[in-house]
């Protein structure tokens, strides 16, 4: 989800500090959260700042676009892998151990089915 945009903030806080409406009827008109409104109202009221602020960061992702091309290709050449043997098959190739979790959320974002199990996984 992107940050809203400088404009829109110091659009929020201006609507507010007119005092024609209340913060509910601000949020409502433009399509935010009364939380919202109300975080900025307190940033602006302490630092004048609306700004967003950086990312908070968070896991970087274990697969690169490299360990990607790999399932892919992969997936097109057998595409009966379990999701467990694809895990392997990243451990053999690039010498990535990963979860079979990560490589089903993988194959989610690439677009690709995946076998569920071989039957006695």
């Amino acid at each position: 989800m992107r940050a809203y945009s400088l404009d829109l903030r110091e659009k929020v806080v201006a609507a507010v500090e007119r005092g024609d409406s209340t913060i509910e009827e601000v949020a409502t008109s433009f399509g935010v959260g009364q939380t919202f409104v109300k975080k900025m109202l307190r940033r602006h009221r302490g630092t004048g700042d609306l700004s967003p602020r950086p990312h908070g960061g968070g896991q970087t992702a274990r697969l690169s676009d490299k360990h990607l091309k790999l399932l892919r290709r992969e997936v097109e050449r057998s595409p009966d892998k379990t999701a467990a043997a694809l895990r392997d098959h990243l451990a053999e190739r690039a010498g990535l151990t990963v979860s079979r979790p990560t490589v089903t959320r993988a194959l989610s974002r690439l677009g690709l089915s995946r076998k569920k199990n071989d039957g006695g996984e």
